[in-house]
């Protein structure tokens, strides 16, 4: 008895047919190709585009690439034969128009790159985003994007351009650091991050403080935005908070903040006044609390104090 799954049985023609079909939609489903209208014809009404063609990175490419080559403007504009006829713009394919959610994005048929292969995973892409909202097609080869980096970005993400005015940024204003040079904007892991996750992209340019150290700080492990804003902050340091609320979010105050002052002068162990209030403690143990633990990020080197088993990131 032959398996109702084996070669030639009904259910196999079902499925192969079906595959052949969602192959077919595949193929066609990208610009219409058909060749039916040159360059020269749409030169009798985009005179000016199609003369400043030869200046735009297809135009570079035009002998390159088979597409471009075999059929000009219909290779993105598809059939331009209903478009001569009745003159008008819905009797043409614009990619400025098209919207992932209606119509195939035609700029992702040809550019595969690896860079955009989690398009339609990222945040640009679900939020509608099509690829003219940032590229101009036909502008000058090295100009395609509309605005410059970061003003381009800043026209949606105000939010990061206010972070980025703070007292404590990234240098991003002063030229020094680019958003391309953290995120990703044709797709990638969360918040468009070029690495695997947030800290391997901090260590890429800040590897001091990847370790592995004899004496760990947990969060320095898990997330750099545990502690930091990476676009701009209030705080010293790119912090979220300025110490010692930031520390305080975790670890408990030092007993000693408790202790009352005395009211005076008295002299240290060297013989020298020093001036004591009621707050003196308060003041030493609440104000910042990496001028003895220094070494936040972690080190090799214990601290002295043994109530923390060497483990107080003091040194």
């Amino acid at each position: 008895m032959e398996s109702s799954y084996g070669r030639g049985s009904p259910r196999y023609r079902r499925c192969l047919a079906l595959l052949v079909a969602v192959v077919t939609i595949g193929l066609i489903g990208g610009p219409a190709r058909a060749g039916d209208v040159d360059n020269e014809t749409c030169a009798a009404c985009h005179e000016e585009i199609v003369a400043a063609f030869a200046k735009t990175a297809h135009g570079i490419y035009y002998q390159a690439r088979p597409a471009l080559r075999d059929y000009g403007c219909e290779a993105c504009h598809g059939s331009g034969t209903r478009h001569i006829e009745e003159g008008t713009v819905e009797s043409i394919i614009n990619p400025a128009n098209s919207r992932q959610f209606d119509d195939p994005i035609l700029c992702l048929d040809c550019h595969r790159d690896a860079q955009f292969q989690d398009w339609e995973f990222s945040s640009h892409h679900t939020e509608d985003m099509n690829c003219t909202d940032c590229h101009d097609a036909h502008a000058e080869y090295g100009g395609a994007l509309k605005q410059p980096v970061p003003d381009l970005c800043y026209s949606c993400h105000a939010e990061v351009l206010a972070a980025t005015r703070m007292p404590s940024h990234h240098p991003i204003a002063e030229g020094k650091v680019s958003c391309n040079d953290c995120h990703n904007p044709h797709g990638a892991e969360a918040m468009l991050t070029r690495d695997i996750d947030n800290r391997e992209l901090c260590l890429s340019c800040h590897p001091q403080y990847e370790g592995p150290f004899v004496y760990e700080h947990a969060p320095v492990n898990e997330d750099c935005m545990i502690c930091h804003q990476p676009h701009g902050s209030v705080a010293d340091n790119l912090l979220i908070y300025q110490e010692p609320t930031l520390c305080l979010n975790c670890h408990d105050m030092h007993f000693h903040a408790t202790v009352v002052g005395f009211e005076g002068v008295s002299q240290d162990r060297l013989g020298r006044d020093y001036e004591s209030e009621e707050d003196s403690w308060k003041r030493g143990m609440l104000t910042k609390c990496s001028q003895c633990h220094s070494a936040v990020h972690g080190t090799d080197n214990p601290s002295q104090a043994t109530s923390s088993g060497g483990n107080g990131l003091t040194r």
